[in-house]
This record gives C-alpha cells, structure tokens and sequence, in this order.
C-alpha cells in the first residue's frame, strides 16, 4: 500500500474501518490482475524463460490471464477456456496455453499440469512409467492427453524407461505402454466422477468440452476442494493438504472446513474476489503470528488456530515494492 493509502486507514476511525478497506482493495481490479497474473503463470508452467523463451509458453498468453481477472472471470468457465484453447496462439488467446515446442507429446504436457492444477493429481511419473503404488498409470496421463489432442495420442520412445525388465524389477516401477500404442480419449479418474454422471446433454462429443465439464462439475468435489485450497493457502501461507499438487495419501488437516470452503465458493457463484473476502474476513485470518503457548497447546502442528503462520514474500512483490519505494515501478508492458 502506499503512504496515502496508510494514512487514509490511521485516519478512518468509524467502526468497520478494515471490511471498508478490505472492499477498496477488492474494487482494485486492475491491481488485483496484476497479483494473480505470476501466481497462475506459475501454476501453469507458463512463465516465460529467459534461456529457453519459447519452451512450453508464449509470452502473450499471460495477457489472457490478466484479462481473465479484470473481467472476474469465474474459476469454472476461466479452466474450461483454458482446456479449449481457442483463439489466438500468439497473441494473448488461451490457445498459446497448448504450445509446448520442445516437447514431443505436447497435450501429454498440459495434462500433466491440468491435472496438477485442477484435481490435485500429480502424474509426472506416468510420462514414462507407471507411477509407484499404482496411484496413477501410464495411460492415465495419455488417455487425458488424447481428449486434448481429441484424437488418439501414440506414446513416444522417449516416454519410456530404456532398461531390461530386471532393472525394472529392481527400480520397482513398471512400464505398462510400449512406444507407438495409441492411447484412446478417456477419462482417466472414476475414483472422483464417473464420466456417466454427466447428463446426455452435458457431456458434448468434443473430448476437449467434454473434459472441462468433468473437471468443473458440481458432482466432481474434488475441483472445488482443490481451488478451495490453494486460495487458502494464498493468504494462510500453507494449505489445509499441505502438497498443493499431488493429493495422494494426503488428508486435509481440517476436512470439515474444507468442505464448507468448497460449498462455499460454489455458493458464492465461483467468484474468486467474494470468496477471498470470506478468507481475509474471518478471524482465522485476523490471528496474530506472535507465539502463544495456551493455543499452541491445542493446536502442537499450527494448523488452524495457535497463530498466523509466517510466510516469504513472493519474489515480484519485493521487486515491484523496492521499484515502488525507489520511484521507479512503472506500469507499462516491459517496463521496470
């Protein structure tokens, strides 16, 4: 915030002070673009290089972020635009998400990060074998990939382990697709919603449409528990399942809260500000990070209640804050 701003709250003694600053802040959309723009950048695997610029990303694709947030896009239709992938490659439309140049099997790429992002399902092992356990198959990943590519999707050599079925053995992994199977559309997690739970009428032939309906359907809890989380753990500095990505043999810390939270950003229509402000207003939130013995008592693991838990600055909020503070932030595309 800057000086005026600060000296605007010491200055606002009515009661209700911090909910009216709290709504200035939130009416801020073009400020409140430009905080979201990394975060999801990063979460999507699209921060442009400075050695490789062009693997996996283009620069303008950020734009549509941006954009996505000064029109508070609601989170469900802001994946399902994503999953589509329409529009302009090159020049900020969500098709620039689907680039991937160096990479041989570009749609098993984004659904590795799809996946990550919106159910909680880490499969960056299934690109070349069969995850340990059996939590997530080789096929898992390529059948998502296929109803990207909406067409059937062959798996390259590289998507393999080149060793003898002994060292295979030793490794305790296991290769279940041999290099030039194609890999039909499907989806690949009955365990969070059976692809028939979808309506006749909701469930379109296109595999791409019919994928984002899955991922952001009502039926499908586990989208709006996964959001839930990582936007408490945005302002809580730790999530209530710790691994953002990779829920397997995760438990959330406070089941029962989660839940509420997922509901209630249903609820609440998918607005990320409204939901946000339920956070920031709640009197977990409000805790102080001073250490206190009696809470810590109840609460050993600082999970909920024994204080605010302390977490770094993101490295572009100390960058624009020192060019703030020095005068030199400027607002321009490339600029400082």
């Amino acid at each position: 915030p800057s000086l005026e701003m600060i000296d605007a709250f010491q200055r606002d003694q009515a009661p209700g002070r911090r909910a009216r600053a709290i709504d200035r802040l939130l009416a801020e959309d073009k400020a409140w673009a430009d905080h979201w723009v990394g975060y999801w950048q990063d979460v999507l695997a699209e921060n442009p290089g400075i050695l490789k610029p062009m693997l996996n990303n283009t620069g303008p694709f950020r734009f549509w972020i941006h954009e996505s947030f000064l029109d508070r896009k609601p989170i469900d239709r802001f994946v399902t635009e994503l999953i589509m992938m329409e529009g302009s490659r090159y020049y900020g439309g969500p098709a620039g998400f689907g680039l991937a140049t160096e990479n041989d099997v570009p749609m098993a790429a984004k659904a590795h990060i799809i996946g990550r992002a919106f159910l909680g399902v880490e499969m960056g092992c299934a690109r070349c074998h069969d995850a340990p356990g059996g939590q997530v198959m080789q096929e898992d990943l390529f059948s998502l990939a296929a109803m990207l590519k909406r067409a059937p999707e062959k798996v390259p050599a590289t998507s393999s382990v080149p060793v003898s079925p002994e060292r295979l053995a030793q490794m305790a992994i296991t290769v279940s697709l041999k290099p030039g199977a194609a890999v039909k559309p499907a989806w690949p997690f009955a365990e969070l919603l059976a692809e028939e739970s979808l309506a006749t009428a909701a469930a379109p032939a296109d595999t791409r449409a019919r994928l984002a309906a899955l991922i952001t359907s009502p039926a499908n809890p586990r989208f709006a528990r996964v959001i839930a989380n990582r936007l408490w753990a945005r302002y809580l500095g730790r999530g209530l399942v710790d691994d953002l990505d990779d829920w397997a043999g995760e438990s959330p810390s406070h089941p029962e809260l989660l839940d509420w939270l997922a509901s209630e950003y249903r609820r609440l229509g998918w607005s990320r500000k409204r939901f946000i402000e339920t956070i920031v207003t709640s009197a977990t939130y409000r805790q102080e990070s001073a250490h206190r013995d009696d809470l810590l008592e109840r609460d050993p693991n600082n999970r909920l209640l024994a204080r605010q838990n302390r977490f770094r600055v993101e490295a572009e909020t100390v960058r624009d804050v020192s060019l703030a503070v020095s005068g030199l932030l400027s607002s321009k595309v490339g600029g400082p």
